[in-house]
Parts: C-alpha cells; sequence; structure tokens
C-alpha cells in the first residue's frame, strides 16, 4: 500500500487503547506509531503503558518510533512524522491518539485519495465534519471545503511538499483577502493568527492557511468519521463538553459515488461559515474584553454615584426582563439587582445546564415562555447585539445591551 497510516501517541494508554481498537476493525495491514519522548511533567508509569500498548500489536506490521527526547512541541512531532512517513510512501493518514475512527474510516480516505490523486485543487481529505447542516436533498458521500481539521486528515506527499510552515506565507494573506471570494468564509484561522499570536506556532493552523491562499479544497465526509475523547478524562483538551465533539455517524454511503471533479458549494460555504462565527465568535478577544472592560468601569462609577442596577431600569422604564448571556457578570446582575423576581429566564448559544443561579435557562432555538413578548431582552454580550437582535429580537418588546443600560 502507497499510503501511509501514522497515529501519534504520548502518556495517554486509556486513549490510546480505544484508538487501536479502532484502527483494527479497519483491518489495515501496516501502522507507524510516533511516541514523544519524555519529558520533565511526563506521566512516567503511563507513557510506558503506552509504549507496552504498541508492542503488543500483532493484527498489523508496526513501525514504531520512539524519540528519546521529547520534542520542542507536539507541532515538531507531528511534522517529524509526517517527513519521516513520506520518505517511503506518497500518501499520509494522520491520527492522534484521542481520535477514534469509524470502521470505513480507512477505505474512505484511500477511495478519495484514489479519485482526488490527480486533481491538484483537492489538497486534504478530512474523516470529520462539524455540526453543520446539509440540505436535505444533498445525496453526495462527501462535501468540499475550504477549511480543514486536525481531527484525522490525510494528504499526499506533493502536496505536503508545496506547504511551506514559514512566515512567507503572509504575503500572501492580503491578496487572499482581496481576490479569494471564500476567503471570509473559510478565513477564521488566518483572523485567530492575527489576533491572537500564540497562535503563530500552531501547525494545523498554517496547513489550513495553506489550503485557503491555495484556493484550495479540504475533502469531508457526509457523514462524520471521527469521534475526539480528547474532553474527556483522561484527555487533555477541557474538563467539559464542546460543540466541536460530534458522534460517529454510523450511517455509510456509496463509496463508489465519488464525484471525479467537485467544487465547494454555496450552501456549504454559508454552513461553515456559521458554525465557524458560532465557535470563534464575530469578533477578536481583545474587541470583546474591550467591550467588557468598559462596562465594569461605568458600573462602578455609577455605584460610586450610589446608583442601583434597579433604579437604572426602572428610569428606563424596563420591567421584567430576560438576559442573554451567562457567567460571571450574569453573576454580579443578578446580585446587583433589588428585586430578584425581575430576571425571568436566562438564554444562551449552547445550553449546557438546566438553570443558572437558580433561575431556567433557554437556547436560542427553544420556544420562549409565552409572556416573552411582554419582556425586554437585556444582552450581556453587547458586542454581538446586532446578530442576537436578528435571531430572537422579534420575540421580545425591547432589546438592549448591557452597555446601554449605563448610559
Amino acid at each position: 500500500m502507497n499510503c501511509g497510516i501514522a497515529l501519534f501517541i504520548y502518556d495517554r494508554p486509556q486513549c490510546t487503547q480505544k484508538v487501536l481498537e479502532a484502527l483494527r476493525r479497519n483491518h489495515i495491514d501496516e501502522l507507524y506509531v510516533f511516541q514523544d519522548g519524555l519529558g520533565e511533567q511526563t506521566n512516567k508509569t503511563a507513557w510506558e503503558q503506552n509504549g507496552l500498548l504498541i508492542q503488543e500489536i500483532d493484527w498489523c506490521k508496526v513501525i514504531y518510533v520512539r524519540n528519546e527526547c521529547k520534542a520542542s512541541s507536539l507541532d515538531a512531532q507531528i511534522i517529524n512524522g509526517i517527513n519521516k512517513v513520506f520518505q517511503e510512501k506518497e500518501e499520509i493518514i494522520v491520527i492522534e491518539d484521542d481520535c477514534i475512527i469509524s470502521d470505513d474510516c480507512i477505505e474512505y480516505f484511500l477511495k478519495c485519495f484514489e479519485t482526488y490523486r490527480d486533481n491538484k485543487k483537492v489538497i486534504n481529505i478530512d474523516a470529520y465534519l462539524p455540526p453543520i447542516t446539509i440540505p436535505d436533498g444533498y445525496k453526495l458521500p462527501i462535501i468540499a471545503s475550504g477549511v480543514t481539521s486536525s481531527w484525522g486528515w490525510g494528504t499526499w506527499k506533493d502536496r505536503w511538499e508545496e506547504f511551506q510552515r514559514d512566515y512567507e506565507i503572509i504575503k500572501r494573506i492580503g491578496i487572499s483577502m482581496k481576490e479569494y471570494k471564500g476567503f471570509s468564509n473559510f478565513g477564521h484561522s488566518i483572523k485567530k493568527i492575527l489576533t491572537e499570536y500564540w497562535l503563530l506556532g500552531t501547525w494545523d493552523l498554517w496547513w489550513s492557511i495553506n489550503i485557503l491562499v491555495r484556493e484550495g479544497i479540504s475533502i469531508r465526509p457526509t457523514y462524520n468519521k471521527i469521534y475526539n475523547i480528547g474532553f474527556e478524562n483522561p484527555g487533555t483538551h477541557t474538563s467539559g463538553e464542546s460543540i466541536w465533539v460530534v458522534p460517529i455517524d454510523k450511517r455509510t454511503s456509496d463509496k463508489d459515488a465519488l464525484p471525479e471533479e467537485i467544487e465547494i458549494e454555496p450552501w456549504a460555504e454559508i454552513e461553515f461559515k456559521k458554525f465557524y462565527q458560532r465557535v470563534n465568535g464575530r469578533i477578536t478577544p481583545g474587541e470583546r474584553q474591550t467591550y467588557y472592560r468598559k462596562c465594569l468601569e461605568k458600573w462602578l462609577e455609577i455605584k460610586q454615584q450610589g446608583k442601583s442596577i434597579s433604579a437604572l431600569l426602572a428610569d428606563k422604564d424596563i420591567r421584567n426582563i430576560a438576559v442573554y448571556g451567562t457567567g460571571s457578570i450574569a453573576k454580579l446582575l443578578i446580585n446587583e439587582l433589588d428585586e430578584r423576581d425581575r430576571i425571568l429566564y436566562f438564554i444562551v448559544t449552547d445550553k449546557k445546564f438546566e438553570q443558572f443561579m437558580g433561575y431556567p435557562v433557554y437556547s436560542c432555538d427553544e420556544e420562549f415562555p409565552e409572556k416573552s413578548g411582554d419582556l425586554s431582552l437585556l444582552v450581556i454580550p453587547g458586542y454581538d447585539l446586532a446578530e442576537i437582535k436578528k435571531v430572537i429580537g422579534k420575540k421580545f418588546l425591547r432589546v438592549y445591551s448591557l452597555e446601554e443600560i449605563f448610559v
């Protein structure tokens, strides 16, 4: 086989074991495994257990590369491993130790490699599909996207060789912004790099930028084939849920129905844009922080003048309210109000709890109580006021941002 399957592991044997079980169900013949070296903070016992799991594999040939020293970063480990595989293979599938693949995932990759090998517009193959809405009439087993994912992906040696991970690519970003109509929909990774400088060393964002400035295509499956367990214990991403995590969709498509020609469809541009706006926001973290700082400064000024939030609401003839947004500022708002019954409920984009500080919580797509039409909506993230008004504003008597209350 001219394709190398590369698994990157470190010190999470509980995760690795599940990923290996999924790979075994794919009936692979060969597996490259790259294990990063021990670091000062490494769980040595878990690291050694991970190595034992690899040494016990008897269901395929294993090329096991264990680094003597810890790589300077995960980026360095992955790039070195990819280059190692491409010394021997023409195609690669990259899987990390927290990504469980579907039982038909490798077959899907190989079919995509075969179909699009000579189509230089296709730069990347993904196994992950974020939670976007697919039109009912869409029948293809794949979707063309202008942005990639690092959760189970693959490419060809010639595409990888064109990828230059250096800052010269920045020179091409401005041109892409002006001339590539898909930039506004798929350019979120670039926008994050330009505003959050710590991401400059993140290889997968540079790979995504490489695809974007080339106006390339990353193939996605219509049915998601990756489940990321990195958000669960003993995962290292977070200690909670994530909008990114999608269950494996066990539905299957006709593997022989891949179209030879594939283009990014308008509906896909819209759906990917909506999703990335949802997770990244429409403004930068710096702009959000500036907004909240100004609100808190004004709030403090008003308190020093002996005024209360309840009085400010009364001055504007704002009676009972619903509040958009939860968190520390919402808690401050509750504690500041003289009448606890002034707030009827809270609204959030992604609902994870039924209650917040004793109040009911609704998501934007739920039915609100019938009396909502008599309420004013107070939006804590006022920087998103226009979008929130567009989505749910008509369901309320009036809509205010937090900043407007202090004016």
